[in-house]
């Protein structure tokens, strides 16, 4: 075998390895993570270049005055962390931001980024801030987003990440997140 066809059968084989390796981190998130669910409202159903997409708006990402870090000086795009506490609704809430990861809490905690202030308030934007679905389904969901309670199900991996496992609608998963 010649070396060029040795490379690229080498250079193949690390692209398969690192595909299976991002595969199985999401796959062992969702089965293993912890669940959390996160209020959300709907801001934009589509995108011409990326398709159809619900814009996720978490209240989980706005910190509101008063709360453990909310005061502290973040620099636009700074990574922060949120911690979470559950509210009688069901619903993940923020209980406090920090600006590295709480090693002493048993909180969940999500990763996001500072987003600046609206008056008082912090913003946190999160990597999870889209949900794609068909045409059909993220036209109903913009037809149905100011009357019902929207609730994404989160799996969080302990350090911060997390991916969508689910969406709800009025506390009925109308979304199961597939493994594979």
């Amino acid at each position: 075998m010649s070396k060029f066809k040795l490379g690229l059968a080498a250079a193949f084989g690390i692209q398969i390895l690192i595909l299976g390796a991002m595969l199985f981190e999401r796959v062992n998130i969702i089965q293993n993570g912890q669940e959390v669910i996160l209020q959300s409202q709907f801001v934009d159903p589509r995108d011409v270049f990326r398709g159809h997409y619900v814009r996720l708006n978490l209240v989980a990402g706005t910190i509101g005055e008063g709360l453990p870090g909310a005061s502290e000086r973040y620099n636009y795009n700074q990574p922060v962390y949120v911690s979470l506490k559950e509210t009688e609704n069901g619903f993940w809430v923020a209980k406090a931001v920090h600006k590295t990861f709480p090693q002493d809490i048993e909180d969940p905690v999500l990763q996001g980024i500072y987003n600046g202030k609206r008056g008082n308030t912090l913003r946190v934007r999160f990597p999870f801030d889209r949900y794609f679905a068909p045409k059909e389904r993220a036209l109903e969901l913009e037809n149905i987003r100011d009357q019902q309670k929207l609730g994404v199900v989160l799996a969080l991996n302990g350090s911060g990440g997390g991916v969508i496992k689910g969406i709800t609608i009025d506390g009925e998963v109308i979304y199961d997140e597939p493994l594979l």
